[in-house]
């Protein structure tokens, strides 16, 4: 699309960016993307420094209002084109990752902790403890292509069950034949039936005592493995979902029993019925896989650090949230090839550890660059780009296969320090 198609599609008004000012569309959705971590001056600074244009710098103020003027929808069409981009070049190549001719991915929800105003109370929700404090929060939910290190699409909106975004909003970025990993929480009929009759499969974990009668009859027997035909539930809700959608009121599951490195027992449901072609074996590993779609609001939220919200208002904090989705998105679509000589260095070398390109430093190196690659129209993309070639593949971490860490459970006063003192400092 064309940036002044981009522009008349996304501004809020048609009266919006038609004057000849210093603060253009694309140099305020700049500032924007530019904007974390730096407060709203020093982002404006810094864009047009890199623009050759500091003394024309406005104020705070002047980008707090132009940035109102701005649809947070721009940052997900931005989002959009990276991700079909990757598919398509990729996919061209071959080089998609997929687990049995299967796309695989995960799909979670987070808290997200808002400024407190009255305008963001409003939007979103407010949460109550026992001892009478409120905080303002949001629930995030993405939808996260683990094999691949891409973020399909994500939503945020007032805290609610966290299935309502993966039916709404995430459920257009699937495809027919996507395997989609879900954690306990949506071991829902209305989940399992929506995703078997568009086509789509599921591997969700099922709690102990808390799940479906025949789940709970699979748990307490002595078997394995299990092919039955989960029935509609007698839940009033569920029931009236199934009716309205018209969904099929039983749907063939497979129900696997893994036991975990701690001799623990988990249950698996899945629609993948066939165990000639899906073996038994492999589905604890690709269950797992959903640990990346952990790492992945880990980094957003530790290293992009998209809870230091740059605004007060839902627009502000809509327009970050899906701006640093963008940022992960292209982030993790530029690091493929630096990634992928990191792995034929370790080849060659027969390296015991494998080098990862080190996500803080290259998060802070794509936002450096953001203004050359995204805005300024006389910057050289490919100098630019090779810039950022070398720097992700510098001074990578290097993780050694199979190696875990005990988790800890830390008191309070421990993660109250690493929220004032150290998160900050993490990039």
């Amino acid at each position: 699309m064309r940036a002044d198609k981009t522009r008349e599609k996304f501004r809020v008004s048609d009266k919006d960016f038609t004057r000849n000012r210093v603060l253009t569309f694309t140099i305020v959705a700049g500032a924007i993307l530019r904007g974390h971590n730096f407060s709203l001056q020093n982002a404006l600074n810094k864009v047009f420094e890199t623009l050759g244009k500091l003394r024309q710098t406005p104020t705070n103020s002047a980008l707090c209002q132009a940035r109102q003027k701005i649809n947070p929808a721009l940052f997900i069409h931005l989002h959009q084109a990276v991700r079909d981009d990757f598919y398509q070049l990729y996919g061209q190549d071959g080089a998609v990752l997929t687990w049995r001719g299967h796309r695989t991915l995960a799909y979670d929800g987070s808290d997200f902790n808002l400024p407190d105003t009255p305008e963001l109370r409003e939007a979103f929700s407010v949460q109550r403890n026992q001892h009478g404090s409120e905080c303002v929060q949001a629930l995030a939910g993405v939808l996260y292509d683990v094999r691949n290190d891409i973020a399909l699409a994500a939503e945020i909106g007032p805290l609610q069950a966290e299935k309502n975004f993966l039916l709404s909003g995430c459920w257009s970025a699937t495809r027919r034949g996507d395997l989609i990993i879900m954690d306990r929480l949506f071991d829902d009929y209305s989940v399992i039936a929506y995703a078997s009759h568009h086509g789509r499969h599921v591997l969700i974990r099922c709690p102990q005592g808390n799940s479906f009668k025949l789940v709970q009859e699979f748990w307490d027997s002595n078997d394995t493995e299990w092919l039955i035909d989960l029935p509609l539930p007698q839940t009033p809700a569920t029931r009236a979902l199934v009716r309205e959608q018209g969904l099929p009121e039983s749907v063939p599951v497979r129900l696997l029993k893994v036991t975990l490195d701690t001799d623990e027992t988990e249950v698996l449901l899945t629609t993948l019925c066939d165990q000639r072609r899906y073996p038994t074996a492999e589905f604890k590993a690709v269950y797992f896989e959903r640990w990346g779609e952990e790492t992945f609001f880990d980094r957003i939220k530790n290293i992009f650090e998209v809870e230091r919200f740059s605004g007060f208002s839902e627009t502000a904090i809509k327009q970050d949230f899906f701006g640093v989705i963008f940022l992960a998105t292209l982030e993790s679509v530029l690091t493929k090839a630096p990634q992928s000589e990191l792995a034929e260095q370790d080849r060659r070398r027969q390296n015991k550890t494998k080098a990862q390109v080190n996500r803080a430093v290259s998060y802070v190196a794509l936002v450096d660059h953001a203004i050359q690659l995204l805005v300024d129209p006389h910057a050289d993309t490919e100098a630019v780009l090779a810039d950022l070639h070398f720097l992700f593949t510098r001074d990578p971490t290097r993780n050694r296969e199979g190696r875990k860490f005990e988790r800890k459970e830390l008191k309070h006063s421990v993660k109250l320090r690493f929220h004032q003192y150290k998160k900050r400092i993490c990039a």
